[in-house]
C-alpha cells in the first residue's frame, strides 16, 4: 500500500516536471517567434508537422522510431518554405500565405488519422490535446534509472534549445531586431531562419505527449509575450518568460489536478490569464493607461480652472467670471465639474473658496502653479 503511495507520487511528481520542461523549453524558443513576428507560422508549424508524423508512422509502423520525429521536422521546413515561397511573390501577404498551407497540411493529417490511426494512440485526442497525466507511464531506462520518457525527451530539447540560444544570441538578436544591418554584416539569416524553425518543428512534435498540437503554441507564445510587456532587453525576456513558464505550468498542474480536468488545458488556460492581467496592470499596461489620460484629463481641467482665474483677477468683472455659481457658464462646464475640481485645487491648497464674495480665489501655491504654466504654455 504504501509502495503505491510513493509511486503514484512519484508518477504524479514527475507529470509535474514534464510540463515545466515543455512550458520552459518552448518559452525561450518562443521569444524569438515573437520578436520576429513569426507567432502565426508558429502555429502553423505547431499544427502541420502532424502531417510528417503521420506520413512517418505509414513508413516506419513504429510510434516510437525517430523517424517520426525526422519526417515532422522536414514537414515543418516545408511548411516555413511554402509559405515564405507564397509570400515572396508578392501576390499574397505572408499571413494569407499561412492562412492556405497550414489548414491543408493540417486537414490532411487529420483525415489520414480519421481513416487511418483509429486502432492505434496515434488519435486526434492524443495529439491535438495530449495527456501530461499519462506521459510519465512511459518509461526507459537512463544510465539505471527508470525516468519518463517525456521527461528525458523534453530535458533534451531544452538543453537543445537553450545551447542554440547561447551559442547564437549575438547572431539571433542582430538579425532579430536589425535585419538590414545583418545583411550588410554578412550574418547567414536565412540558416539561422530554418534552424529556428526546425528547431520549433522537433520541440512542438516532442511536446505532442504532454500538450498536444493546439495547446503547444500556448507554451509557445503566452510567457514570451507576458515578458515582452513588463521588459526591454532580449536576456531579460528570456528569463521572465521562463519565469512565467514556470508559474503558468505550477499553477496549472495543481488546479487541473483540482478540478479533474485537463492538465495541459489548464495549463494554457493559466498562461492566457497570467498575459490578460500582465496587459491589464504593467506600468505600461492598459489599467495604467487609462487611469493616466484620466490624470492627465483631471490636470487638463486643474490647469484651466486656475488659468480662468488668474486671468480674472482683480479685474471688473471678477465676481462674475469666478463666482461660485455663475462660473459654469464662462468655461461651459456643468456645475458638478466646477465644483469637483474646484473641491480638488482647495484640497491641494491652490484655490480657496471667498465665502465674502462667493468667489474662487488662487492661494499664493496657486499663483506660482499659474506661473508655471505660463513658462510651460509661453503664454
Amino acid at each position: 500500500m504504501i509502495e503505491n503511495i510513493f509511486l503514484l507520487f512519484d508518477i504524479t511528481f514527475e507529470s509535474l516536471i514534464i510540463l515545466v520542461l515543455t512550458a520552459l523549453a518552448c518559452a525561450i524558443i518562443g521569444c524569438f517567434l515573437l520578436l520576429r513576428n513569426l507567432s502565426m507560422l508558429g502555429d502553423a508549424i505547431s499544427h502541420t508537422v502532424l502531417l510528417g508524423i503521420v506520413l512517418a508512422y505509414f513508413i516506419a509502423h513504429d510510434l516510437t522510431s525517430p523517424l517520426l520525429i525526422v519526417g515532422a521536422a522536414l514537414i515543418g521546413v516545408f511548411t516555413v518554405w511554402g509559405v515564405e515561397s507564397l509570400s515572396n511573390t508578392g501576390l499574397i501577404k505572408n499571413d494569407d500565405a499561412v492562412g492556405v498551407v497550414y489548414p491543408l497540411f493540417f486537414a490532411l493529417s487529420v483525415i489520414l488519422i480519421t481513416k487511418y490511426g483509429g486502432n492505434v494512440h496515434l488519435d486526434t485526442d492524443a495529439v491535438l490535446m495530449g495527456d501530461v497525466g499519462m506521459a510519465s507511464l512511459s518509461r526507459v531506462d537512463f544510465f539505471g534509472f527508470s525516468v519518463a520518457k517525456s521527461a528525458l525527451q523534453m530535458g533534451f530539447m531544452l538543453l537543445l534549445n537553450a545551447l542554440f540560444i547561447l551559442i547564437f544570441y549575438k547572431e539571433l538578436k542582430i538579425t532579430t531586431f536589425d535585419s538590414q544591418f545583418a545583411q550588410v554584416a554578412g550574418f547567414t539569416q536565412l540558416i539561422l531562419f530554418y534552424a529556428l524553425m526546425l528547431l520549433t518543428s522537433i520541440t512542438t512534435v516532442v511536446a505532442f505527449d504532454a500538450v498536444g498540437a493546439i495547446l503547444v503554441i500556448s507554451f509557445l507564445i503566452a510567457p514570451a509575450a507576458s515578458a515582452y510587456l513588463i521588459v526591454k532587453k532580449l536576456n531579460h525576456m528570456l528569463i521572465v518568460a521562463c519565469l512565467y513558464a514556470i508559474v503558468n505550468s505550477v499553477l496549472g498542474y495543481f488546479i487541473g489536478l483540482g478540478l479533474n480536468v485537463s492538465l495541459s488545458g489548464m495549463t494554457a488556460t493559466i498562461a492566457g490569464i497570467t498575459f490578460g492581467l500582465t496587459f491589464l496592470f504593467n506600468r505600461n499596461g492598459f489599467i495604467t493607461q487609462m487611469v493616466r489620460k484620466v490624470q492627465q484629463k483631471q490636470s487638463l481641467k486643474e490647469e484651466l480652472f486656475i488659468m480662468h482665474l488668474a486671468n480674472h483677477r482683480n479685474t471688473a468683472n471678477e465676481l462674475e467670471e469666478a463666482g461660485f455659481q455663475s462660473m459654469k457658464e464662462h468655461l461651459q462646464w456643468k456645475q458638478d465639474q466646477i465644483e469637483k475640481v474646484g473641491n480638488r485645487l482647495i484640497k491641494n491648497d491652490e484655490v480657496f473658496h471667498d465665502t465674502h464674495k462667493d468667489t474662487y480665489r488662487l492661494t499664493s501655491k496657486g499663483q506660482v502653479r499659474y506661473q508655471s504654466l505660463k513658462e510651460a504654455y509661453k503664454l
